[in-house]
């Protein structure tokens, strides 16, 4: 059986976050919490302390990659994955480099939000020597 996250989702597009809501809801995962800009993520996340928070790039008020640095600062626990309409390679990194351990490019489908929780949850690959 699938291990339930608790997942918290941050976007400013009601209708993103609705499809990624229902997405996530049929795959049985639970949505405890969502935000419309960056700071009440933050808040939210400190507050519910999700399993993983889906965190759109470009927000009001704060960006996505601060979001992101801000959240990792104080509960290093949470997997942020990072969703965004550009797929530039420079969206990309920044995401990695705010600490993301995902990235899901809008418009997105099922398969790849599961992907995408499936690859976060994983426990890091030691680096070989």
């Amino acid at each position: 059986m699938k291990t339930k996250f608790n997942i918290v989702i941050a976007d400013d597009d009601r209708v993103t976050r609705s499809v990624l809501r229902l997405l996530l809801l049929e795959n049985k995962y639970a949505v405890i919490g969502e935000a419309i800009d960056g700071v009440r993520a933050v808040e939210i996340c400190a507050q519910l302390k999700p399993d993983i928070a889906f965190i759109d790039i470009d927000m009001p008020r704060m960006s996505g990659h601060e979001v992101a640095v801000e959240i990792l600062r104080t509960n290093p626990q949470i997997k942020i994955i990072m969703v965004s309409a550009l797929a530039s390679l420079e969206n990309v990194q920044n995401a990695m480099q705010s600490g993301a351990a995902g990235f899901v490019v809008k418009p997105f489908t099922a398969q790849k939000i599961i992907a995408a929780i499936t690859r976060a949850s994983q426990p890091p690959i030691p680096p070989q020597p």
